[in-house]
């Protein structure tokens, strides 16, 4: 079975939201990258700001389904957080483009889509939290700042839109399992 036009137009919007940014693309590029008019592409969408609350709710909705699971998961918090620091590298890493617009273009969204996404990614950090504050509760983490503690976790794997490459020296899963040893283990001898 083929993509949909939608989905195609979706991808294209991806692409060159990432590539030239969210500003820079204008409708008519996206017609253009699609093969479509102009006036044809508004048969499948409404605007480019429905392009981009789609692409980044898409996005934010990935992260949260995968987390959930995981913390539903009958395992200890140290092999949570393992999964859940393994999933968002290796998500980062095979949707790539898809993550660099949220990451990057989510804040051009009008206030009330902004709005809806930015309690979508909180919901994100609260899952987080919750796995670390479970953890201390357990008496598996040391207590500490579980959303300082987090967002540390989340930046450094969020960076990857900006250094990762397929085919590089370690793949998506062993960059998540490195990053787990370090934020669990630390670097000290």
């Amino acid at each position: 079975m083929g993509i949909n036009k939608y989905e195609e137009i979706a991808q294209a919007a991806i692409k060159l939201f990432e590539r030239k940014g969210y500003h820079a693309t204008s409708v008519q590029d996206i017609a253009d990258e699609v093969g479509l008019q102009k006036g044809s592409l508004y048969h499948y969408i409404s605007s480019k700001e429905e392009l981009l609350m789609k692409i980044t709710q898409q996005s934010i909705n990935g992260f949260n389904r995968r987390m959930e699971k995981i913390i539903e998961s009958q395992v200890s918090s140290k092999d949570k957080l393992i999964l859940a620091i393994q999933h968002h590298v290796t998500y980062v890493a095979r949707n790539m483009e898809m993550t660099t617009v949220l990451l990057r273009e989510a804040f051009s969204l009008e206030p009330d889509h902004h709005k809806v996404i930015k309690e979508e990614t909180d919901r994100y950090l609260k899952l987080w939290t919750t796995i670390i504050d479970e953890g201390v509760q357990a008496d598996e983490f040391k207590p500490g700042d579980s959303r300082l503690i987090a967002l540390a976790i989340l930046g450094s794997a969020n960076w990857l839109h900006r250094w990762y490459q397929e085919g590089g020296k370690m793949t998506p899963e062993e960059i998540g399992n490195y990053f787990a040893q370090i934020f669990l283990e630390g670097i000290k001898k």
